[in-house]
């Protein structure tokens, strides 16, 4: 995610990275396919606080619900660990499924 590319923002980049992920599903900001909660968290950052927390894992997510559903038995899907990551942008949304977390780096940019 290349937040040093926003005005004001930091001079790091975050490089995220699914060692496995299970499916994966981009979308236009606007279009909304696949749901999230209704409230967003907002970012706390002077200057930021009306956009939305651009990382988020969403909670009893049905489109996790349902893929667990459908490759897990009946006993597994009781505890399923499939986990619906979300990475919202000014212009697109991109959702992931995943039993794993992703590793995280932070990448320091040079701002010209």
């Amino acid at each position: 995610m290349h937040f040093s590319r926003v005005i004001g923002g930091c001079n790091k980049d975050l490089e995220l990275t699914f060692s496995d992920p299970i499916a994966l599903q981009w979308e236009d900001e606007s279009y909304g396919i696949i749901d999230l909660p209704d409230t967003l968290p907002k970012c706390s950052a002077v200057g930021f606080t009306g956009w939305t927390y651009p990382t988020l894992i969403v909670p009893k997510s049905k489109w996790a619900d349902k893929y667990a559903a459908r490759t897990h038995t009946e006993e597994e899907y009781k505890n399923h660990k499939v986990t619906h990551f979300a990475f919202i942008s000014m212009n697109d949304l991109l959702h992931v499924l995943s039993v794993e977390k992703p590793s995280a780096k932070l990448i320091e940019v040079s701002i010209a």
